[in-house]
């Protein structure tokens, strides 16, 4: 019997790399966004309407417009990450848990926080 395995480096921690919130890849087909409690959404990028990108003085803001959700990204260094998504090239999304903070590289991008939100249709 054949079985197949998906490499998913995603979710592990490994002391001896560098800590990475995102993933580039021209393939994906989809976006993985993943919260800090372990859960994920998974969103098809041909819905991807609108990305935006704004400096503010404590850190950059990504915010993503889905045809359902709304998913604000909030880290430092998103220029990187929004161009990314110019080219639908973005495979994954994830917070970085604060205590490794000090570990990441300063001129990566870093993700503080995401916030996913559902788009309500008004009636």
């Amino acid at each position: 019997m054949k079985g197949s395995h998906i490499n998913d480096n995603a979710g592990r921690e490994t002391p001896s790399k560098q800590f990475v919130c995102w993933n580039k890849d021209a393939q994906a087909q989809m976006l993985r966004v993943e919260l800090a409690d372990g859960s994920f959404f998974l969103f098809p990028h041909d819905h991807l309407n609108v990305v935006r990108f704004e400096r503010h003085n404590e850190g950059d803001l990504l915010t993503l417009l889905f045809h359902t959700h709304e998913i604000e990204i909030a880290g430092k260094h998103l220029r990187e990450l929004g161009l990314a998504f110019q080219r639908l090239a973005v495979d994954w999304v994830k917070e970085l848990p604060a205590r490794y903070a000090a570990t990441a590289n300063h001129d990566s991008v870093y993700i503080v926080s995401i916030k996913v939100s559902e788009i309500h249709a008004e009636q």
